[in-house]
């Protein structure tokens, strides 16, 4: 089944408690709907990532090596060149925004027509 299936499935029998013609489904602003669905959809990632780490430390009772080397997997390198490349990006980065941060913003003023 498809996410946005499950998604209609969740409104209708989880918040809703209606079939998916009801008009309340049906009528539902376009905007809200992709808004719930995309909170919907980051909670099921969410508790997909809990259930994977609640793996982990269940299989790191048993087999403890097994789960650094997966880990491990994950575990990036660098040279001392790439990581001064990475800090004066950063540092670039941080005195663009405080320049931005300085620079005053005017504000238009609104003129209303009769």
């Amino acid at each position: 089944m498809e996410p946005e299936h499950r998604f209609v499935w969740y409104l209708c029998s989880r918040i809703y408690h209606t079939t998916p013609d009801d008009p309340q489904i049906l009528e539902m602003d376009p905007v809200q709907k992709l808004w719930m669905y995309q909170n919907w959809l980051a909670d099921q990632n969410d508790q997909a990532e809990l259930a994977k780490n609640h793996a982990y430390l269940l299989a790191s009772f048993s087999n403890p090596e097994a789960v650094k080397e997966i880990l491990g997997a994950n575990v990036h390198s660098s040279s001392e060149a790439e990581f001064e490349e990475s800090a004066r990006m950063v540092k670039e980065f941080n005195k663009n925004l405080e320049e931005q941060e300085q620079t005053p913003h005017r504000r238009k003023r609104r003129t209303f027509k009769e």
